[in-house]
């Protein structure tokens, strides 16, 4: 008996008929957001009828995620992600990738604020309090050119004091340092969230956004008052 969840493919099936190899993805932990292998499979087969062609070694962006194609045994392609670790690894699944993108979506609908994706490999600018801070603030301004690959987003801890020892940390990086903060990071600038180890709360253009009823962002700030 196994003891965690199983993992599992999905092949693209509108590829071949352009000329490209089908694309098999693979989440390593099984299927944890329902339905969620359909964001990656239709962006790949819409990508492919458009005109795109892939091989293997080459990247695909995901939102902010970069994932990276190789050879499979069977014939089609594969896609790995990128581990956050402190050397550049990657493996061959799309578990994190897909599951971050997916709840960056929700929270920007929670709030009907539009999806504005951090480029890819992009970096925030860390205050060192914010570290082991139990409340922080994440505060996006324009980064400006988005081949600059900033962007935009300041971490502080949420205390009333100057944040001035700071370090630019990756994008990727964050989701092994706070995970809970990585599905607020497609908030577009004039954004400003602070999330507690209570309900999260989202300001824009200094208004607070109140969740809508029933949205991803209500049903989770309701389990963190309730625990």
């Amino acid at each position: 008996m196994s003891d965690g969840p199983a993992s599992i493919t999905f092949v693209t099936s509108r590829c071949r008929v352009h000329g490209q190899p089908e694309v098999t993805i693979t989440f390593a932990d099984g299927l944890l957001v329902p339905d969620s292998e359909r964001l990656l499979l239709g962006h790949l087969e819409e990508s492919v009828a458009r005109g795109a062609r892939f091989s293997a070694g080459q990247t695909l962006a995901l939102g902010g995620q970069v994932l990276r194609f190789t050879a499979r045994a069977d014939g089609t392609l594969g896609l790995e992600e990128q581990v956050p670790a402190p050397t550049e690894q990657w493996i061959e699944a799309v578990d994190r990738s897909v599951r971050e993108v997916m709840l960056q979506k929700f929270i920007c609908e929670s709030v009907g604020l539009p999806l504005t994706f951090p480029p890819p490999r992009a970096s925030l600018l860390v205050a060192r309090c914010a570290q082991d801070a139990d409340a922080v603030t994440l505060t996006r301004v324009d980064a400006g050119d988005p081949k600059a690959d900033l962007s935009g987003w300041q971490l502080s801890c949420a205390e009333e004091h100057q944040h001035d020892e700071r370090f630019v940390l990756p994008v990727l990086a964050l989701s092994a340092l706070k995970p809970a903060l990585v599905p607020f990071l497609a908030l577009p600038p004039g954004t400003v969230v602070l999330v507690t180890p209570g309900p999260a709360h989202v300001f824009f253009e200094g208004e607070q956004r109140q969740p809508l009823p029933g949205s991803f962002l209500a049903k989770r700030n309701e389990r963190a008052q309730r625990s």
